[in-house]
């Protein structure tokens, strides 16, 4: 059986051959070794933008430290930081159920401050003119997703939803003018979710996106985009911070929908009662 292989020491790497690269990879070298943790959240854009380089710098210095691609440079990444700080001296004492709780509290908190309530009344209004809903999202996303679909299904809006992209693809190939596609992804970068919001899009459909970056190819193909606080990293993906900044937006997007529409509340008793037959 094969071992695999060892993720490569990318910040051991730079801090070794920094000076032999050309001006621009010292450049970007550098911006990842003074925010090692920041670089985790950044996308392939958002890194060669703020360090001042292009993406094509960015895949460039991905390949010279040993990785052969973006994604696999910041897994590396996070490993190596991770294993950094792993191995410096820890406090005594840790309240880790106080920390879970303000982190929490402050990605909410976050969350308020970034949405727009443009977007939200937009992608609300979009929803109310819906000819029919799809819901997009893989892996972590597609539970919130999920989420969605049930608060929407709950107000008597149905909506389908998409875990498996090959599905959504040909679900995608059938949309027209007057549909609407809720693409979920934490870091807005999925291929195969871009690939799938790319043919809705072909096919005239709107595009909401949902999601924890403001900046990525994902926010780039939306009408509408709703951003929550706390982006995923690498090692982070499915973090309860960055969910529940999520379902902050779902919850607000349903409280606008019920502000357009008071007689949903209707079809939220009528569904509750649904479930209970024995209350009937």
């Amino acid at each position: 059986m094969n071992q695999a292989a060892e993720a490569p020491r990318v910040l051991l790497m730079l801090r070794h051959s920094l000076t032999t690269y050309s001006q621009t990879l010292q450049r970007l070298g550098q911006f990842v070794l003074d925010q090692p943790q920041r670089v985790l959240y950044l996308t392939i854009t958002e890194l060669a933008r703020e360090s001042g380089t292009s993406e094509a710098s960015v895949t460039r210095l991905c390949r010279v430290v040993g990785c052969r691609g973006y994604t696999e440079f910041k897994m590396a990444l996070a490993l190596e930081t991770q294993q950094e700080q792993a191995s410096q001296p820890q406090p005594l004492t840790t309240d880790a159920t106080s920390c879970l709780i303000e982190e929490s509290v402050s990605a909410l908190r976050d969350t308020g401050a970034l949405l727009s309530e443009t977007a939200l009344r937009q992608s609300a209004s979009l929803l109310n003119q819906a000819r029919q809903i799809q819901i997009y999202g893989v892996a972590a996303s597609a539970i919130i997703g999920d989420y969605l679909s049930y608060r929407l299904l709950r107000m008597g809006i149905s909506a389908q939803q998409f875990s498996d992209m090959h599905r959504a693809a040909m679900n995608a190939a059938s949309l027209a003018e007057g549909d609407v596609v809720i693409a979920v992804s934490s870091s807005g970068s999925t291929k195969d979710l871009l690939h799938t919001v790319q043919l809705a899009k072909g096919r005239g459909a709107h595009v909401i996106v949902l999601s924890n970056t403001s900046r990525s190819p994902l926010a780039a193909l939306a009408d509408q985009l709703l951003v929550a606080a706390k982006p995923e990293g690498p090692l982070t993906a499915g973090s309860f911070h960055s969910k529940i900044s999520a379902m902050l937006i779902i919850e607000l997007l349903v409280q606008r929908l019920l502000e357009d529409h008071p007689e949903r509340e209707t079809a939220i008793s009528d569904s509750a009662k649904a479930t209970l037959p024995w209350l009937i």
